[in-house]
């Protein structure tokens, strides 16, 4: 995998032909190791690409959708794939492609998102999350969207599906793995309460395991070691400020000339708001993206495993806006965020406990741009 790595950050000066595999703008988990591990995978076997890759000319290459700055924001993603031995610097990120000049010789693959503001050529979609009413396809480009757990299980299938598990070489080794720490950590190992995972995710999860001579009688320790391990990558904050913590898991949703950020955090909202100079970091931040919403979104993994959600709604300069979309939330019938208000006085908006821990940020996007369209 490093080899590979090396050889795509040193060959995109003189490649005739490049495709750039790229997630979404949180770069989670999910994104940042579907984008390395379909890369790799497309450049050894190049099925999907048709006539897009030419043989000894096109590098197929992951890019990860942050700034190099950002990068170390990503704790999750920094710890696991420096555990499977890649180096940083070996690693592409979006500020680091010259994205006009390489217009006309650059392709782009979609991975964990299917709507894109590159005007590049789309040759390719994999994405886990229903389809949002703006989206445009290429109909030339592949396409495989399906509501899983996870991104990394549709790559983890398709990578099954064009080889035997011995016909794997030994590259693969990484590429799985990375697949399947994404898996387990986006179904918060496979919990019924979170109830994230479908059928296909265990599946392409106990094909990995075999892959990986993990015996039946550990694969559960094995999950749940894991999956604490990058728990803690990702809720280890320890170095972040307010300000740095609104940037690491961050979703800007902008319409109508209206923008509202959406925030995640590994910590509750309630333990968010109470750091130092929350409010103004909170407020340099909305400056920086000129959000005129702010919609704070914690996630809390207990040590007993289970899971609590919270959510804060900031009116920045547009309270209307903010009402309305607390109004769409609590109005919401299907995936209903079943939301108890807390009080916080003190605080500029409104702040709830919201007890369908099923729902997350997949769901509360389209009822945003909803609201957002009706202005």
């Amino acid at each position: 995998m490093n080899t590979y790595l090396q050889r795509c950050r040193s060959a995109l000066k003189d490649a005739i032909s490049k495709i750039a595999v790229i997630g979404n703008e949180s770069c989670d988990l999910d994104s940042a190791v579907s984008s390395i591990a379909f890369a790799f995978h497309l450049q050894h076997v190049p099925t999907l690409l048709s006539t897009w890759y030419r043989k000894d000319s096109t590098i197929v290459f992951p890019v990860l959708n942050v700034t190099r700055a950002e990068l170390p924001l990503k704790t999750e993603v920094t710890f696991f794939v420096r555990r499977h031995g890649i180096a940083l610097d070996d690693l592409i990120c979006r500020d680091e492609i010259d994205w006009n000049v390489e217009k006309q010789a650059l392709s782009v693959i979609l991975v964990d998102h299917h709507v894109t503001k590159l005007e590049h050529n789309v040759v390719g979609i994999v994405d886990h999350r229903p389809i949002e009413s703006n989206a445009q396809f290429n109909s030339n480009a592949f396409k495989t969207i399906e509501l899983v757990g996870s991104c990394a299980t549709l790559i983890g299938r398709d990578i099954f599906s064009q080889r035997t598990l011995a016909e794997l070489p030994e590259g693969y080794n990484v590429a799985m793995d990375l697949l399947y720490g994404a898996i387990v950590l986006d179904t918060v190992n496979f919990s019924k309460q979170a109830d994230k995972a479908k059928p296909l995710d265990h599946e392409i999860a106990a094909k990995i395991e075999t892959y990986r001579n993990i015996s039946e009688d550990n694969r559960l320790a094995h999950r749940e070691q894991l999956f604490q391990s990058l728990v803690q990558a990702r809720s280890d904050v320890s170095e972040l400020n307010a300000y740095q913590l609104l940037l690491k898991d961050l979703k800007i949703i902008a319409q109508n000339d209206r923008i509202v950020s959406v925030p995640g955090f590994p910590m509750a909202v309630q333990e968010y708001i109470k750091l130092p100079d929350q409010m103004e970091h909170l407020f340099r931040f909305a400056n920086n993206t000129a959000s005129n919403v702010v919609i704070l979104l914690g996630l809390k993994v207990l040590p007993d495993g289970n899971v609590r959600r919270d959510i804060g709604i900031i009116p920045i300069d547009d309270e209307r806006l903010a009402e309305q979309i607390v109004t769409a939330l609590q109005a919401r019938k299907e995936m209903n965020f079943e939301l108890e208000e807390l009080s916080t006085s003190d605080r500029k908006g409104k702040f709830f406990q919201q007890h369908n821990l099923k729902a997350s940020r997949k769901q509360l996007m389209p009822i945003i741009k909803n609201v957002l369209s009706t202005l």
